[in-house]
């Protein structure tokens, strides 16, 4: 084994915390693991994101809405797509999907304003250009491969991006933080090699950023799989994606690392309600069980000051005879 080097935090999260997470894959397991665990967290509510350009092109429109995203509508096989936003936001109208688009972005916008962290994953430097437009599209939706251009943009190319979309950011909520982190899957269409070469400008664009601005930090989810968990058993079967158990051990170093001392023991004595609410009785009527649930019913009630716990209260009360 050859452990991630401990990291000192500038800052810890608490239960209080509202986190916005976008990007590729690693946003959804984070998010999903933020709300599991009753921290207020939006979740890539914009689907799978990977590239920096296409993540500020969605920042931009919350933080000066417009109506120029309804140029980039497209139709295949009676359902309309945006080239900008992931395939799960669609509709069998055009108007239909912009009134989609226009109520994710303003909900959107309405968390990050008040939202103290901004957690992006970036998965590739490699982009898909329109020919037409000159723009970069966050997903094809499996139109003609003619009709695009596909590059690699550099790291002071995505240095400017961020740049431009990061003052806008400061003016929108002064107080946020920003935490990068690259994605460890590897991009294996782009060949390895090449994949090689995207990862290593999003590492040093990182390191770039992080050294630029106070306020924006770095989490080494990459290097944790890529170096400490170097060995197919933490892979899923496709050899690429880390598997349930690297997931586990990432959140678990980010909880150590991040979170401070009240909300890592919030989540040990949640952790131990969503363990009893989980459980499956050999016979849900028994008496033991019965009285299991009451007791465990007491103890959620001793949360409700903490968190909203409204929906496990009432599948434990489903439970009760």
């Amino acid at each position: 084994r050859t452990v991630i080097e401990k990291i000192n935090p500038e800052f810890q999260i608490s239960l209080k915390s509202k986190i916005l997470t976008l990007g590729s894959c690693f946003s959804d397991v984070l998010g999903n693991y933020l709300l599991e665990n009753k921290i207020e967290c939006l979740a890539n509510p914009f689907g799978n994101v990977y590239n920096l350009s296409s993540i500020s092109s969605l920042l931009n429109e919350i933080l000066e809405p417009s109506d120029s995203y309804k140029d980039t509508i497209v139709e295949n096989d009676g359902v309309f797509f945006h080239y900008n936003y992931h395939s799960e936001i669609r509709d069998f109208t055009k108007v239909g999907l912009e009134e989609k688009i226009k109520a994710l972005n303003q909900n959107t916008g309405a968390f990050l304003k008040s939202a103290n962290y901004l957690i992006i994953t970036l998965g590739t430097s490699w982009v898909y250009e329109q020919k037409q437009s000159q723009s970069i599209v966050s997903n094809c939706h499996k139109q003609n491969a003619s009709l695009f251009n596909k590059k690699l943009l550099g790291e002071k190319e995505q240095v400017i991006v961020f740049e431009k979309i990061y003052t806008k950011l400061r003016t929108f909520n002064p107080s946020l933080k920003i935490i990068f982190t690259v994605s460890p899957v590897r991009h294996i269409k782009d060949t390895l090699q090449l994949n090689s070469v995207s990862k290593s400008i999003l590492r040093t664009l990182c390191n770039t950023l992080t050294n630029r601005y106070s306020n924006v930090y770095y989490y080494p989810s990459y290097e944790i799989v890529i170096d400490d968990l170097r060995d197919y058993r933490f892979f899923k079967s496709d050899l690429i994606h880390p598997n349930e158990q690297a997931e586990k051990y990432i959140l678990g170093n980010f909880s150590e690392t991040y979170f401070d001392e009240n909300l890592k023991i919030f989540i040990n004595d949640w952790n131990k309600i969503k363990t009893g609410i989980d459980h499956r009785p050999f016979n849900p009527k028994s008496k033991n069980h019965q009285k299991f649930l009451q007791n465990l019913l007491t103890k959620i009630q001793t949360f409700e000051n903490q968190v909203n716990i409204s929906k496990e209260e009432a599948a434990i009360k489903n439970q009760i005879s």
